[in-house]
């Protein structure tokens, strides 16, 4: 059996590869950012580990033509892709552990490193904080090595959302979606939780491989299933490329050509608007959550991670299972439009709040992140939906990148320090209701339409 042949098994594994996003993911944005938040440094120099750890999650488009353009049939056409990918996110999590312990995480320390690898970290911007032409920042490190992490992340990423593009069924995509968001959610509590332990009881080279490890055992479960039938499980079995694929190699321009003439409606082209301003409410949140927690009500970065890790996480599962479900019934822009004006509600309402420091604020995690998930699986969904051309991966990765320059964004925009907390919190309250009306005037039955109509015609 193949994953496009078995719903059990292409729903498995595509729920393991949004684990695998899920608990580096965070660890890095959630744990290790708090710690360094706790040992000393400011919200606007603890930004930068985070922004460089979304920063190449926004240019992920560029690998959507490549694996549009360079593929494997024999093996599967994203299945190579997503095992390479992984190989390099386990070893620049191994890579990383050249940190040291947690007494390496405190302002004015560095990290030697070998000469030729210097000038990589010199282009990451922050405080210099060098010793010496081989000497960097702890942080400047620690950034670098994720924004590597996290490139080869984008590249997993793409090729799995690209695989479920190919093999899920349109009657199955709102409930899977939730799966998959769901997969990523709880891998981030196992990222954000289980980090805290690690990190407190074996110090942080530990926690780094034991995450590298779990990335391994994942790869090793996509090693041994085919994508379709017939096809080799390894470069040296027998098999061949299923009759249905196409070529190994395409002009990348056909691609983007394909990709344009698919933008060309407005539902397909507004949607990349959507896509972006949806994810600044988000992005002004990570960074902003911890440095509030911490910084105006007294939390540990370990009290902090361990919340967001059980009353965050749980309430974003929640989220994600219940909009994947509502969505296939209720309509996917309808469910979105839910989830934007609850987490607007949410944000504001914090914000409101904030000046009373005796008011608990743990309440404010599983509201607005499980809003937050219950729009991004309806969105998810939608923009499967209206993908349409033979460029229909390319096409779903562009919303998801600038989804994520979006994030990015948003959390530029927290590591203002001259701007209050509470009015950082309004502005994401606020960015999170803009979007509602331009929702309602996309047209994803027609983009179906001209999608079936065009298979016919073909």
């Amino acid at each position: 059996m193949s994953m496009s042949s078995h719903r059990g098994i292409r729903t498995t594994i595509l729920c393991l590869l949004y684990f695998a996003q899920g608990f580096p993911y965070g660890f890095v944005l959630y744990t290790l950012f708090s710690v360094f938040i706790e040992q000393g440094f400011t919200r606007d120099e603890a930004g930068i580990i985070t922004g460089f750890s979304v920063l190449p999650w926004t240019f992920k488009f560029l690998w959507a033509p490549l694996i549009d353009s360079i593929r494997f049939p024999a093996l599967g056409l994203r299945r190579p892709w997503i095992l390479l990918a992984q190989l390099g996110m386990a070893v620049t999590l191994i890579a990383n552990s050249q940190a040291g312990g947690l007494g390496k995480l405190a302002p004015e320390t560095t990290v030697e490193v070998s000469s030729w690898t210097s000038w990589f970290f010199s282009w990451v911007a922050g405080p210099d904080q060098s010793g010496s032409a081989t000497e960097v920042s702890t942080l400047i490190f620690v950034a670098g090595v994720f924004f590597l992490h996290n490139a080869f992340a984008s590249l997993q990423d793409v090729a799995t959302d690209a695989l479920a593009v190919d093999i899920l069924e349109e009657s199955e995509r709102g409930r899977v979606n939730g799966f998959m968001w769901g997969s990523k959610m709880f891998g981030t509590t196992v990222g954000t939780t289980g980090g805290v332990y690690l990190i407190e009881q074996f110090e942080l080279n530990v926690t780094l491989q034991v995450l590298a490890t779990g990335i391994l055992l994942i790869a090793l479960a996509v090693l041994f299933v085919r994508e379709r039938d017939g096809e080799k499980r390894f470069p040296w079995s027998k098999g061949e490329a299923s009759s249905t694929q196409a070529e190994s190699l395409r002009s990348p321009i056909l691609v983007l050509s394909e990709l344009f003439r698919a933008l060309s409606k407005w539902t397909t082209g507004a949607a990349v608007l959507l896509s972006v301003i949806t994810s600044f409410s988000l992005g002004i949140f990570i960074p902003l959550s911890s440095d509030t927690f911490i910084n105006v009500y007294g939390w540990t970065s370990g009290q902090y991670s361990e919340a967001f890790g059980t009353w965050g996480i749980g309430g974003e599962l929640v989220g994600a299972l219940l909009g994947g479900f509502l969505c296939d019934r209720m309509g996917r822009r309808k469910i979105a439009a839910i989830g934007g004006t609850c987490m607007g509600i949410a944000m504001i309402s914090f914000s409101l709040l904030l000046s009373a420091a005796t008011v608990n604020p743990l309440w404010v995690l599983p509201v607005f992140k499980g809003f937050v998930a219950f729009q991004t699986v309806a969105l998810f969904s939608l923009y499967m939906k209206i993908c349409w051309t033979t460029s229909a991966a390319t096409q779903f990765t562009l919303y998801m990148a600038v989804s994520n320059l979006g994030t990015y964004i948003g959390n530029e925009i927290a590591r203002i320090e001259d701007m209050e907390r509470a009015d950082l919190f309004m502005i994401s309250g606020i960015s999170a209701l803009v979007p509602l009306a331009l929702m309602f005037t996309l047209r994803p039955d027609s983009i179906v339409e001209l999608r079936r109509s065009e298979e016919k015609a073909s």
